[in-house]
């Protein structure tokens, strides 16, 4: 059987960014499609705090994060809650 890792990966093609997504992420982002009209397109965009989609219109919604990410400069997990 032929190594079929090189159409897998093309030549000449350079990975910009990536970002892992979830089943509920996915759902999240196929959410936003029923809010726009046929034939719009839903942007993604990366942060260092998650992925956003946003519409035509400038609606903005969080789709997600695989990671849970520092709040403020002190280094808490803000996924936990944390009584000061």
């Amino acid at each position: 059987m032929k190594d079929i890792s090189t159409r897998v990966r093309p030549k000449g093609v350079t990975i910009a960014a990536e970002a892992n997504f979830t089943v509920d992420m996915a759902l999240n982002l196929v959410t936003m499609f029923s809010y726009i009209g046929e034939g719009e397109e839903v942007t993604v965009k990366l942060s260092n705090k998650g992925v956003w989609a946003v519409t035509p219109q400038g609606v903005r919604m969080f789709i997600g994060a695989t990671q849970p990410f520092e709040v403020g400069d002190n280094g808490q997990d803000g996924t936990k809650p944390h009584v000061q």
